[in-house]
């Protein structure tokens, strides 16, 4: 609930240093729309029910989530949720502050059912993840824990809702190819 005239609208860099970073360190965050659930537990339907939006915003969920690992002794992610899965599809994208690399984003798929025989959607994701060098002593996780991180900030859309650029491209599209 902001004030009228106020939109919850960081940037990829703003998302890692204000919120994330913060989330990390145990320190208060600013005002914000994130909201804090093991995003893994539950199908969309269910996530966008318990959030919902106000009519005419933007259609941008944000989420404060852990990761747990796929395999005890691995450092891959297990992105499984209650009625398919995330894929990751492309490369991270570095996030810079400066010339200093602080957090990367991966961006997602949702795909519905059981791996390889998923069918896709129209959900994406961006998952954000502070770097190795940002991240505070204290959040360094021991080799035997099955958690992967602390915290990651994940911003949840659908791709038909994306807004559209005047040559009908997706704004998104556009900024990768910069």
């Amino acid at each position: 609930s902001f004030p009228k005239g106020v939109r919850f609208q960081p940037s990829d860099e703003e998302l890692i240093v204000h919120y994330l970073k913060k989330k990390i360190s145990g320190k208060q965050l600013p005002p914000n729309r994130i909201h804090e659930v093991n995003l893994y537990e539950y199908s969309l339907k269910v996530l966008t029910e318990i959030y919902k939006l106000l009519p005419g915003r933007k259609t941008e969920w944000y989420f404060l989530t852990s990761r747990k690992k796929k395999y005890p002794n691995g450092k891959r992610p297990n992105r499984r949720a209650s009625n398919g899965y995330w894929k990751a599809i492309g490369i991270d994208k570095d996030i810079k502050n400066g010339n200093q690399i602080i957090g990367h984003k991966r961006s997602l798929d949702f795909n519905e059912g059981k791996h390889l025989c998923g069918k896709r959607t129209e959900w994406k994701m961006h998952e954000y993840r502070l770097d190795e060098n940002s991240l505070p002593p204290t959040s360094q996780r021991s080799r035997d824990s099955v958690q992967l991180d602390d915290w990651v900030l994940c911003k949840i859309y659908k791709k038909g809702d994306k807004k559209k650029n005047d040559n009908n491209e997706d704004a998104e599209n556009q900024n990768n190819e910069e």
